[in-house]
């Protein structure tokens, strides 16, 4: 691996100052995340509701950006303007902008450009004193010469299941990811934000919590009987 430590554009249009002083892993050279040994809060919030006067003990939650990228785009634009709004939670997990691959997919270079703006941006947290939790996405198996790259092991890591659920072919998908995920980078623990699949064997310690759409239909479920 090779440390990234200067810029290469008139007034860093690319924001390289994200990555200063980062490791850059694969053939890609994706930024290396910090490993993370410990928990999350007790629940997580998403970005854009983690703004919401209601909360009152940022300490024992975790904020995730497993929301539409328009809600956290700004934080890639200017992440300064955030950052002691995230120190005020109990970790983060690393942001998720969109991937999609397939045939029916983003151009191979886009899907590159979302993970290294992953792994930039949750390296410049790092770096400016956030707890955060690598986010590690469970691609199809022809992505796995990438799809792990930056990501440390043995360390706690997070991962979404929306849009993984309904189909069994998608479970399926997951849970064979899943576990070459395990393989490769012997995950300490995995935070799931979503559904599990019931079809998802493994040994390593999950800790489960609910997306925001979820706790919606719980709330609905409890005051519409």
């Amino acid at each position: 691996m090779i440390s990234q430590g200067i810029s290469h554009t008139a007034y860093d249009v690319m924001r390289e100052y994200m990555i200063i002083g980062a490791e850059l892993d694969g053939k890609y050279q994706i930024p290396m995340l910090d490993r993370y040994t410990g928990h999350p809060g007790e629940d997580t919030v998403d970005f854009k509701d983690s703004f919401s006067p209601k909360i009152k003990n940022h300490r024992k939650l975790t904020v995730n950006f497993y929301i539409h990228d328009y809600e956290f785009e700004k934080i890639w634009n200017n992440p300064d303007r955030y950052l002691e709004h995230l120190k005020c939670f109990h970790s983060v997990i690393g942001p998720d902008f969109s991937m999609a691959v397939g045939e029916n997919g983003m151009p191979f270079a886009m899907n590159i450009y979302q993970k290294y703006r992953n792994h930039a941006l949750s390296h410049y947290l790092s770096m400016n004193g956030i707890k955060v939790i690598p986010n590690v996405s469970i691609p199809p198996e022809y992505c796995y010469d990438w799809a792990f790259d930056g990501v440390p092991k043995r360390s706690t890591v997070a991962c979404c299941t929306n849009g993984r659920i309904k189909s069994r072919a998608s479970r399926e998908e997951f849970c064979i990811g899943f576990k070459e995920m395990e393989r490769r980078i012997e995950p300490l623990r995995v935070i799931v934000v979503g559904k599990i699949p019931p079809e998802l064997n493994t040994d390593v310690d999950i800790i489960n919590f609910k997306t925001r759409s979820q706790k919606i239909k719980d709330k609905e479920g409890k005051y519409g009987v």
